[in-house]
C-alpha cells in the first residue's frame, strides 16, 4: 500500500491544478541567509524564506465538511472559501544535502519553538543569527523546518504567524451569541483584562463579570457599577485603577458576533504541506520554493508540536486532516509534546490560545472531551465508541506518533487518560504506530511560567530537551525505512508505577506542601448543539461523573520511578517534581501552581539532613565525592544512550553540566 501512495504522489504533482482545495499562490517577501551563510554541520548553509500564502477551500468536500460555519462562510466566484497564512522557511541552499524531511512546527499561540527545543537555541520568532540557530542540531541533520500560521486574530508584534479567515453569517446577517472568557492574574498589578472578542455592547448591565477563589468555590456576581468596559474588548474595575486580585478567577460572560471561522487553520496547513510535499508551483506559475528541477525534493514529512500546538496535532489527526483532497498523507510522523487533551480550534467562537483546563483556573472550556486515548475505545460514562486515531486507521492515513511528555502533564491534563481505559482501572493498548515516553520528574517547559513567588518552591530545572532530540531521529528514521523506534517508556497500572494520588507514596520533606491530588477530569454538558461546534449554554454545567486520572508514583525520594530517569533524577541531588503549589500569598493557596514543577534539594550533610528532619539522604550520605558524583551521571547518560534515549552529545553535555555542579 505504501508504495501505491508513493507513486500516486509521483504522479498527481505534474496536475496539481486539479486538486479542489489548494493553496492557490505562494508569496516569498524575504529570501536571507540563516546563521550568517555559516556552513552547518556537512549540510552546508541555510537561507530563511519569508512569505504567505493564499488557499481557498470547497465547503461541499466532504473532507471539509467537518470545518465548523464553513459553509455559512463568504464565496469566491468559483464558489470557494478563501483564507491567507504566513509562512516561514529554513532550507538548505542546496536542498539536494539536505536529508529529505519537512520538519514542519505548528507555532504556539504565534511563536515559534522547534530551534529552542531541538536546538537549544534562545527564543526568536525571527531567527536569523547564528545564536538563533543554537547547536545547530536540526540543521546539521538536514532537516527543512517550516512553520505557518493558523490562530486567527493574532497581533501582528513579535513576528507573531497569522492567518486571516472569513467570519461566519447567518441567513438573515451576523450571527450573535453569549460567549465568555476568562482571567487569572498573578501579579498584583493587572487592571485591565483582553476580551477574546469584542462585546457587541459595552453597557456592563448587559454582561455578568463573575469572580471566584478556586475551581471548586462559588463564583460571586461583581456589581456593573464596581466594573466597566474600557472599550469593546477590554475591561476594568472601578474604581479607575483598582488592580485585579491576583490568584483569583474571574470569568466574563457577554455577546459577541462574527465568529471567524477558526478551523479553517487545521485546513491551512494541511494544504499548505500537501502543497510543499506534492506540487511543483502554483496556480500562478510561482515554484513551490521547496522544488528542485520542477520536483518537489520532499521525501518525508514530519510534524511536531508542543503544549497548546501538540493539542493541535493530536486534533488535526482526530478529525480527519491528515488527508488531502487527494487523498494524500499529509504528515508521515507527528510529534506531540507536553500535551494529552485536544483544542478549542474547530468551534464557533473558538478560544485556543486558552489554556487546557488546568486544577486552578480555566475549567470550562471544551478541549478535555472524550475521547484522549490514540486506540478506539467506548466510553462508560456515555457509551460513545470514538479513538485519536479511529478515523485515520479507517482512511489508512495515520502518522507515526512519537508522544512525548513532562510529569506535568500527568498532574495537570490526565495524559494517564492516553494510556489508560477513561475509568483508570486498567493499561489500554497503544497501536502499533504510536510510542508514549514519560520524561520522568519534568516540568512542562525549560523555564518557569509563574513569576516568582507564585508557586511555594523553586521550579524544576530537569531539562528534557536531550530525549526531543534522540527521538526525533528515531521518529525520521521509522517513517524513512521502518526502522522502530526505543520501546515506549510511561507508567503502567499493571506494574505499579501509574496510581491514584493517595498512593503516591511521596516523602514527608520539610517545607514541601503535596496537592490533594492531581486536577481531576471533569465532563460538562455544553449544550444540545455541542458536536455541531456550538456552545449552547451560558455556562456549561459540570457533571456528576468524571473519568479517572492517575499519576506516576514515586521512590523514596520523591522522584518518578516510570518512564525515561535523565542523569539528573537517576543520579539526583534533590527531589525533582512535574507539579508544585501556589504559595500562601499568592490566591488559591495549595491549588497547583499552572504548569510549574518544584525542586527540593537535598541536605549537604547528614547532620543537616537530621537537624531539619528530612527523611531522604544527603548528597555526603549518596556520594564519596564529587567524581562519584559525576562517575554515576556518565554511567546513567550512557545507559540512555545505548537505548536510544540520548544522543552521544547529549552525553557529553551531561557530564559537562554535573562537572559544573558547585559541591
Amino acid at each position: 500500500m505504501k508504495r501505491v501512495v508513493l507513486f500516486i504522489g509521483t504522479a498527481l504533482w505534474l496536475v496539481a491544478a486539479t486538486a479542489e482545495a489548494r493553496v492557490t499562490r505562494i508569496e516569498i517577501s524575504r529570501r536571507e541567509a540563516f546563521a550568517g551563510g555559516q556552513a552547518l554541520g556537512n549540510v552546508g548553509p541555510y537561507e530563511k524564506l519569508v512569505g504567505r500564502f493564499h488557499g481557498e477551500l470547497d465547503p461541499a468536500h466532504p473532507l471539509n465538511a467537518g470545518i465548523v460555519d464553513l459553509d455559512r462562510a463568504p464565496r469566491n466566484a468559483r464558489g470557494r472559501v478563501e483564507y491567507a497564512a504566513d509562512l516561514y522557511l529554513l532550507k538548505p541552499v542546496d536542498l539536494a544535502r539536505g536529508n529529505g524531511a519537512l520538519f514542519y512546527d505548528v507555532n504556539n499561540r504565534g511563536n515559534k519553538n522547534l530551534l529552542r527545543l531541538f536546538n537549544s537555541a534562545l527564543r526568536s520568532n525571527d531567527p536569523t543569527t547564528a545564536a538563533d540557530a543554537g547547536n545547530g542540531f536540526l540543521m546539521r541533520q538536514g532537516f527543512t523546518v517550516v512553520w505557518s500560521g493558523w490562530i486567527a486574530g493574532l497581533s501582528a508584534t513579535n513576528h507573531n504567524l497569522r492567518i486571516e479567515v472569513p467570519v461566519a453569517s447567518g441567513p438573515s446577517g451576523p450571527i450573535e451569541q453569549v460567549v465568555w472568557d476568562e482571567f487569572l492574574f498573578n501579579t498584583r498589578a493587572a487592571r485591565q483584562a483582553r476580551l477574546s472578542f469584542r462585546a457587541t455592547s459595552t453597557d456592563p448591565r448587559q454582561a455578568t463579570l463573575l469572580v471566584r477563589d478556586r475551581n471548586t468555590g462559588a463564583p460571586t456576581a461583581i456589581p456593573p457599577g464596581q466594573w466597566e468596559f474600557v472599550d469593546p474588548q477590554s475591561i476594568r474595575l472601578l474604581p479607575a485603577g483598582t488592580a485585579f486580585r491576583m490568584g483569583a478567577i474571574y470569568q466574563l460572560i457577554y455577546r459577541t458576533a462574527n465568529p471567524p471561522v477558526a478551523g479553517i487553520g487545521f485546513a491551512a496547513t494541511r494544504d499548505l504541506i500537501s502543497f510543499l510535499r506534492y506540487q511543483a508551483a502554483d496556480d500562478v506559475g510561482t515554484a513551490n520554493p521547496l522544488a528542485v528541477g520542477g520536483r518537489p525534493a520532499v521525501q518525508r514529512t514530519l510534524a511536531h508540536g508542543s503544549s497548546q500546538s501538540g493539542r493541535y496535532l493530536r486534533d488535526f489527526v482526530y478529525r480527519g486532516f491528515n488527508e488531502d483532497e487527494a487523498n494524500r498523507i499529509v504528515f508521515d510522523g507527528i510529534n506531540p509534546h507536553i500535551s494529552a487533551a485536544r483544542l478549542f480550534l474547530n468551534h464557533r467562537f473558538a478560544q485556543p490560545n486558552r489554556a487546557f483546563h488546568t486544577a486552578h483556573g480555566f475549567m470550562f472550556f471544551p478541549d478535555v472531551t472524550f475521547p484522549s486515548a490514540y486506540e478506539t475505545q467506548t466510553d462508560p460514562l456515555t457509551g460513545k465508541t470514538d479513538g485519536i486515531f479511529a478515523r485515520c486507521a479507517n482512511r489508512g492515513n495515520c502518522p507515526k506518533v512519537i508522544h512525548t511528555v513532562s510529569s506535568t502533564e500527568y498532574w495537570q491534563a490526565g495524559q494517564s487518560l492516553v494510556t489508560t481505559d477513561p475509568l483508570g482501572r486498567r493499561d489500554g493498548t497503544l497501536p502499533d504506530t504510536v510510542r508514549i515516553y514519560l520524561v520522568s520528574s519534568t516540568q512542562h517547559l525549560e523555564f518557569p511560567t509563574m513569576p516568582k513567588g507564585v508557586c511555594a518552591l523553586p521550579p524544576n530545572p530537569t531539562d528534557l530537551r536531550p530525549v526531543l532530540r534522540a527521538l526525533a531521529l528515531a521518529l525520521d528514521r521509522w517513517v524513512k525505512d521502518g526502522t522502530p523506534p526505543p520501546p515506549s517508556q510511561y507508567p503502567r497500572i499493571a506494574d505499579g508505577t501509574l496510581v491514584r494520588g493517595e498512593a503516591l507514596g511521596f516523602p514527608r520533606i520539610p517545607g514541601l506542601t503535596l496537592p490533594s491530588g492531581p486536577n481531576p477530569r471533569l465532563r460538562f454538558d455544553y449544550g444540545p448543539e455541542y458536536e455541531k461546534g456550538i456552545i449552547g449554554r451560558v455556562l456549561p454545567e459540570v457533571l456528576l461523573e468524571r473519568y479517572e486520572v492517575l499519576v506516576p508514583k514515586v521512590d523514596a525520594d520523591g522522584n518518578e520511578v516510570g518512564g525515561i530517569g535523565l542523569p539528573d533524577i537517576a543520579a539526583p541531588t534533590g527531589t525533582a517534581t512535574g507539579w508544585a503549589v501556589r504559595a500562601a500569598d499568592a490566591g488559591g493557596a495549595g491549588e497547583l501552581c499552572y504548569l510549574d514543577g518544584s525542586f527540593a534539594p537535598f541536605a549537604k550533610t547528614k547532620a543537616e539532613r537530621e537537624a531539619r528532619g528530612d527523611p531522604r539522604p544527603s548528597i555526603e550520605e549518596r556520594y564519596r565525592d564529587k567524581a562519584d558524583y559525576v562517575a554515576r551521571v556518565r554511567q546513567a547518560a550512557v545507559t540512555l544512550e545505548r537505548a536510544g534515549y540520548l544522543l552521544p552529545e547529549d552525553v557529553q553535555r551531561s557530564v559537562d553540566r554535573a562537572n559544573a555542579v558547585p559541591w
